[in-house]
């Protein structure tokens, strides 16, 4: 009967030891680390720093408005 214990212990053992190696492996392979994206080569510029605010307004002139229409009666130039 001592030698009947002894096989049924080894096979608890070994089942236990299967279940903590497939817990194992399904906890290490869920979720994946996040990875890098690779480089792509783009040139990323930085944001333009914000003006100084130091009080001071600085108004420039509008550029005038050129919405004048090219004159009618002007004539193409002669091919010769």
């Amino acid at each position: 009967m001592a030698e009947q214990n002894k096989g049924n212990l080894w096979l608890i053992i070994g089942a236990v030891v299967v279940v903590l190696a497939v817990i194992y492996w399904y906890m290490s392979s869920g979720t994946p680390e996040p990875t890098v994206p690779a480089e792509t080569g783009a040139v990323t510029t930085p944001a333009p720093e914000p003006a100084p605010t130091d009080g001071a307004v600085s108004v420039e002139p509008a550029a005038p408005a050129t919405t004048e229409p090219a004159p009618a009666d002007a004539t193409p130039p002669a091919n010769n």
